[in-house]
């Protein structure tokens, strides 16, 4: 297994707004130390002094009428992270949702917040798909502004790359779908760039909050134009439809989180990824489901699908500290 010394980690938000590209990464890095703190301070010590180590694909300014976070805001937002690091250090690894039953267990354990989710989650349904669908239909429909939003994460990955590092990415909501079509265009392009890394990976995918596996929402990505064309096809010829250059992919979905609300995606890519790329262990391409977000947002309400939630899952915790070899 790599050491952090030899791992680059790579930051890929999602939809809306976002604070400047310098604040989400302190942020998102922050969570994701804090979390694995709370398992291991040897590990969180560690991934704190690699000054190369955390990489942000921030994209949110490729679509034209983006506007950041603004000072107040960031503020507020700040606090609501703080307070998520805090349940998660003091439910330790019981911020899991028991096999009970989601309403019951979160009664018990935490509350009464949890009832109120799915409400919650039409609200974010209206504002996390239907008012950022601008930026999804952007994406399909404008190739300048496409290849503006996964130009950051292609520069990265080709830095890790010819720096001798293994890169980790870690990408939320519609960051999922860049990642994904990077790592396709990697994989099957003609271009020197792409050619050049033909036969590097990416050590570990984690994708969170991700509609990936939303057929409507997928018609958006760049690969799935290639899908109906293909399925009669050889597996050499399938193999195009999907990215060769994953050793392990983890996605998490958690209660509440319209977004995902197909909650796994081993029917529509692990099973591909396995039967026609093939070289997967038991455990390399995994759903996480079911599990709690326990994030309250600027305004006092939960959002099941926000990313700080995710970071501080005790899944990722150990899965990472898996990989990187700590105890």
């Amino acid at each position: 297994m790599p050491s952090p010394s030899a791992v680059r980690i790579i930051f890929v938000h999602g939809l809306a707004s976002k604070p400047p590209e310098a604040k989400l990464l302190e942020l998102w890095k922050k969570a994701l130390i804090e979390n694995v703190r709370t398992d291991s301070k040897t590990l969180a010590s560690s991934l704190e002094k690699e000054p190369d180590l955390f990489r942000s694909a921030y994209w949110a300014n490729a679509v034209p009428d983006h506007i950041e976070d603004s000072p107040g805001y960031v503020k507020k937002l700040e606090r609501a992270v703080d307070a998520v690091i805090r349940i998660r250090r003091d439910a330790g690894k019981s911020l899991h949702i028991s096999k009970a039953g989601w309403v019951g267990a979160k009664v018990k354990k935490f509350g009464q917040g949890i009832v109120y989710s799915l409400a919650g989650a039409l609200t974010l349904k209206d504002n996390v798909i239907s008012q950022n669908i601008h930026e999804i239909s952007l994406y399909r429909a404008d190739q300048y502004v496409a290849d503006r939003i996964r130009e950051p994460l292609e520069r990265e990955l080709g830095d890790a790359w010819k720096s001798g590092k293994q890169p980790v990415i870690i990408a939320h909501s519609m960051g999922s779908f860049v990642v994904y079509d990077v790592l396709w265009r990697f994989s099957h392009r003609s271009e020197a760039f792409y050619r050049e890394h033909r036969k590097d990976k990416v050590g570990l995918l984690i994708t969170m909050g991700s509609p990936l596996g939303d057929s409507t929402l997928r018609d958006f990505m760049l690969i799935e134009r290639w899908k109906e064309a293909l399925k009669s096809c050889s597996r050499e010829e399938r193999r195009r439809y999907y990215p060769t250059n994953i050793r392990r992919w983890q996605n998490y979905c958690a209660y509440g989180d319209i977004v995902c609300h197909d909650s796994t995606l081993d029917n529509d890519f692990f099973e591909g990824l396995r039967s026609d790329v093939g070289g997967y262990g038991r455990n390399d391409l995994r759903d996480y489901a079911r599990l709690y977000n326990p994030y309250v947002g600027t305004a006092g309400k939960p959002n099941p699908h926000k990313s700080y939630g995710y970071l501080i899952q005790p899944k990722l915790s150990q899965k990472l500290r898996s990989f990187l070899g700590s105890r």
